[in-house]
């Protein structure tokens, strides 16, 4: 009998390391694979050199060099900041990194379909440097629908893999 109790509390400690059937070590490559692929995105992110006017080039070149800096440095430095929190959490890590992983990764997918109507966007703004700064429609209904629907989509899976149902 105690064999048996032994047991289902070694099985019961193993699953709350899981999350959907994944264990925590699992979930540490997929944010590192997340994390890679957010860092490739941002090498592909960039415009063109023939999509930048003539008007807007040298202001571009100048404030591109200072956020790839930004996003190659600071990146990273966010990223450990991340991976630190999971690990000093008294809850299992793999809830934070399907988190992490879900936020990441979701981002590209937001982003390209809609670069190059931000960039036109961005580089009007650029040439009339005292004009409101603003998004055009479409992009911001693409953008925060999409980050929308994975937000509530995270918290549902996210809330039924952790149910656990009371006694009535």
């Amino acid at each position: 009998m105690d064999a048996v109790v032994v047991q289902r509390g070694s099985a019961k400690e193993e699953l709350r390391t899981m999350l959907f059937s994944v264990p925590e070590q699992t979930w540490w490559l997929i944010a590192a694979a997340a994390t890679v692929m957010f860092m490739i995105t941002l090498v592909a992110l960039p415009p063109e050199p023939d999509e930048v006017p003539d008007a807007a080039r040298a202001t571009f070149r100048q404030l591109s060099k200072n956020s790839k800096w930004a996003a190659y440095v600071g990146a990273p430095v966010l990223y450990a900041v991340v991976g630190l929190t999971a690990l000093l959490r008294p809850e299992p890590a793999a809830l934070i990194l399907f988190l992490y992983s879900v936020g990441i990764g979701s981002m590209p997918i937001a982003l390209l379909p809609i670069r190059r109507r931000m960039y036109r966007h961005y580089f009007a703004q650029l040439q009339n440097p005292g004009g409101k700064v603003t998004m055009d429609r479409l992009s911001a209904v693409w953008l925060y629908s999409v980050l929308t629907l994975v937000i509530l989509a995270s918290t549902v899976l996210l809330t039924a893999a952790t149910y656990e149902p009371r006694g009535l």
